[in-house]
């Protein structure tokens, strides 16, 4: 992502849910992937004002709605970081779904 890109996160405005409660992203970090409107992103997210943290969380193009997301401290983050770098991904078997049989067929070897 280009730095342009990443300084209009950090001059987005406190925003009100509809609940009552706000948030401040701080720092958009990255995108891990979109479907249908939303994407799936690491930012750096104050709520009610608090302390900032990471979070992975669902959020639409705007960034008024967002879905549940996961919260994870520097701490956190980091060992998750380091779990992964030590996991064998050719090992890691998904279990088979309609959608990707289907793809994995329509793909002409």
């Amino acid at each position: 992502m280009e730095n342009a890109e990443r300084a209009e996160f950090t001059e987005v405005q406190e925003k009100p849910t509809e609940g009552g409660i706000s948030f401040r992203i701080i720092e958009h970090i990255g995108v891990l992937s979109e479907t249908k409107g939303w994407k799936k992103e690491l930012n750096i997210v104050s709520w009610n004002n608090g302390p900032a943290r990471f979070e992975i969380r669902e959020w639409d193009d705007f960034h008024d709605y967002m879905k549940k997301g996961l919260t994870f401290t520097k701490g956190e983050l980091m060992e998750l970081r380091n779990i992964l770098n030590d996991m064998d991904f050719s090992m890691v078997e998904l279990p088979e779904t309609k959608a990707r049989r289907k793809r994995e067929e329509e793909v002409p070897f």
